[in-house]
């Protein structure tokens, strides 16, 4: 039998490479904005989910007019998630927030993981 090792644990990632969870619920119809980047930043997610109450069609954007992504036209109580991975992700524009489109009136309930990057600067670790 192979004793575990010790030395090796989690370590939290703290500052600029940290991912951060947000989540909430929408109740409207069309374009429902989730988050909004500081001045000359932009939002890189790499994790997005939603789950419906009831059937529609469910899709994320950035921006108002941008194009939908992980868009489904689901069921009632599905859930649809992606995760892009530790060095894949799906980034807007500086300045563009992330919004979440649906087609009625409906309650959805939805999560992202992401983090603000400022596409100008250093590549963020």
């Amino acid at each position: 039998m192979v004793a575990p090792r010790r030395d090796i644990g989690f370590v939290p990632v703290r500052g600029a490479g940290r991912l951060t969870p947000l989540g909430g619920q929408s109740v409207s119809s069309g374009n429902n904005i989730l988050l909004t980047p500081p001045s000359g930043k932009a939002i890189r997610v790499h994790y997005a989910s939603y789950n419906i109450k009831t059937d529609c069609e469910v899709g994320f954007r950035f921006g108002p007019a941008g194009n939908i992504w992980l868009q489904n036209d689901t069921v009632a109580k599905s859930v649809i998630a992606k995760d892009f991975g530790d060095f894949r992700w799906i980034e807007g524009e500086p300045d563009e927030a992330l919004y979440l489109n649906v087609s009625i009136t409906a309650v959805v309930n939805w999560t992202i993981i992401y983090k603000i990057d400022d596409p100008w600067g250093p590549p963020s670790p």
